[in-house]
């Protein structure tokens, strides 16, 4: 494989000079402001380099103004995406090892998700065998309708199958010390599928950052954005976002649809490229022409702006940032109870939905957010205050806090070793 590129982007203050610093290594496949995660994992990073020493490990990064840190290029190889998964693995396994080599061991290794082998502190945002369980089930999908189709499901079948294996291997490495879950949901998970201990799980919900999420600027891009996409006034337009279709629940949104002939929905996720299956599905529905299909955007702040409500009715997701973003800015929800992320919300703040299976009662829903104004403003106004209450920064205090104790156990334990 190709040698690890290195390079260094510009400083931004410290928040808290005399503070000891810690040599902190993030490893992540990609980072940049495109995904739910990579968002999360972007702030973290900035978050972390004001007042330490971070080292980036990853194949892509799109660096934020002003975030001083080393990065290390990981090759990869490009496709399919299991292979790109084990290679980034491998890679960052054997990066990290001479980069500690080179220049003594880091403090802390933190990854979100299993990046490679030394990793002490984890964020747990997905449970592959929990979406293993998912496929096996045969539901929350349409048929395949081409051999592409069903090369496709094979691929991501072997995927869940393959990292479901890599993942009980690396929550049982003796060098984590500590998982931080996004919700009691991924908690659960984790004990049950790889027998993680209770005392190295701690749940830290994510958040979101008010200063990127503002209801006036949401207002002030509406016109723009919902022309650009041409979208006239008085359509009444959902916007879904996600890039796991089939746990994300499009499968339900789109029969539900069907039972609400004066809603449209607009799709967006890295699916979109990948959409033979769900265009036929829309199809024999009688619901495609009111389905648009969209590609991610850095800015998704855009598509909250153009969107009348969002449908995140997920029949499995560890938390969910989508839903958190768009109350924040504004914008009413109807979200699923099988959401990490309704663990901190309530009836008051979004629609939940006790199964996103029931197409029916998701059709209610719409309905309901369509036809009675009173209810969107309540929603809007419960949903900003209670997004305003989870501050995104809570889980890089529970990392940061991580880093700190297993760097003093790791020293303690030198110590102890040295004076016999």
């Amino acid at each position: 494989m190709a040698a690890v590129q290195t390079s260094i982007a510009e400083p931004v203050p410290a928040t808290n000079a005399g503070a000891t610093p810690l040599r902190i290594a993030v490893v992540t496949p990609e980072l940049h402001r495109t995904g739910g995660t990579e968002r999360a994992t972007a702030e973290l990073l900035a978050t972390l380099a004001r007042d330490h020493d971070v080292c980036l490990y990853a194949h892509h990064w799109i660096p934020d103004a002003g975030v001083r840190i080393c990065f290390h290029r990981v090759p990869v190889l490009p496709w399919p995406g299991l292979a790109r998964f084990l290679s980034f693995y491998a890679a960052a396994s054997l990066a990290i090892g001479f980069g500690e080599r080179r220049h003594g061991r880091y403090d802390g290794i933190y990854s979100p998700g299993a990046n490679c082998r030394q990793v002490s502190v984890a964020l747990a945002s997905f449970c592959q065998a929990r979406q293993l369980e998912l496929f096996r089930s045969g539901q929350h999908r349409p048929r395949p309708v081409s051999l592409m189709d069903w090369l496709k499901l094979g691929n991501r079948w072997s995927f869940a199958w393959i990292t479901a294996g890599v993942e009980r291997q690396f929550y049982r490495s003796e060098r984590l010390r500590r998982v931080i879950a996004q919700s009691r949901l991924v908690g659960r998970d984790l004990k049950h599928f790889y027998g993680i201990p209770e005392s190295m799980l701690e749940v830290a919900h994510a958040g979101v950052n008010a200063a990127t999420f503002d209801p006036a600027e949401r207002l002030a891009l509406r016109p723009r954005v919902r022309a650009e996409l041409g979208l006239p006034d008085g359509r009444f337009v959902f916007f879904f976002i996600g890039n796991n279709w089939l746990i994300k629940g499009l499968y339900h949104v789109l029969r539900a649809l069907a039972e609400v002939p004066e809603a449209w929905v607009a799709i967006v996720g890295a699916d979109v490229e990948r959409r033979e299956s769900w265009e036929e599905f829309s199809h024999e529905l009688g619901v495609a022409d009111r389905v648009l299909y969209l590609p991610r955007r850095k800015d998704v702040i855009a598509y909250y702006a153009a969107a009348d409500a969002l449908l995140a009715p997920s029949v499995y997701d560890t938390f969910g940032l989508m839903p958190l973003e768009a109350m924040a800015c504004g914008l009413p929800v109807i979200l699923s109870a099988q959401m990490g992320v309704a663990e901190i919300l309530d009836e008051g703040s979004a629609i939940i939905l006790d199964d996103p299976s029931n197409f029916a009662e998701l059709a209610r829903a719409m309905h309901r957010l369509m036809n009675e104004p009173a209810l969107r403003q309540r929603l809007v106004l419960q949903g900003q205050l209670r997004a305003r209450m989870s501050p995104w920064d809570g889980i890089c205090r529970a990392t940061l806090e991580a880093i700190r104790e297993t760097a003093a156990e790791r020293k303690s334990a030198a110590a102890v070793r040295t004076r016999a």
